[in-house]
């Protein structure tokens, strides 16, 4: 009897252990500045096939990035708004008004882990005066 508890505790184990949990990818864009990265756009997940197939996710998320942005051109017109008034929207309602030479940069998040750099940026740097898209003025 204990063989046979001890057997079915080992399958059990073994079991679960092999159970694999779904894989899935994470893609957004962040703006940085010195003092803080705030998510300006999550885009839909992407399929993957492993939590340990990285290059897939990040590639898939180069895709997905480029695709929803138009190659990250903030002066793009989507949807009638350009690129970069939707980013100044999204960061007005987090209560930035004004953000001054910013880039976004291109992230992905595989199965849970740490967001990664898509090697992805802002073709021009983000510049918003209360809630609109303006043009930086470099000094």
């Amino acid at each position: 009897m204990k063989i046979t508890l001890a057997f079915a505790s080992l399958l059990a184990i073994v079991a679960l252990s092999s159970a694999q949990e779904p894989a899935w990818c994470r893609c957004a864009a962040f703006v940085s500045s010195r003092h803080m990265e705030i998510m300006v756009l999550e885009l839909p997940e992407v399929d993957v096939t492993s939590c340990q197939n990285t290059n897939q996710c990040r590639n898939r998320c180069v895709n997905e990035i480029n695709t929803m942005t138009n190659e990250m051109d903030l002066w793009s017109t989507v949807d009638g708004d350009t690129v970069g008034q939707y980013f100044c929207h999204e960061l007005f309602t987090h209560g930035l008004f004004w953000i001054h030479n910013s880039y976004i940069h291109g992230y992905y998040q595989m199965c849970g882990g740490p967001w990664e750099y898509t090697g992805v940026d802002s073709q021009q740097a983000l510049c918003c005066t209360n809630n609109q898209h303006i043009h930086c003025v470099m000094k």
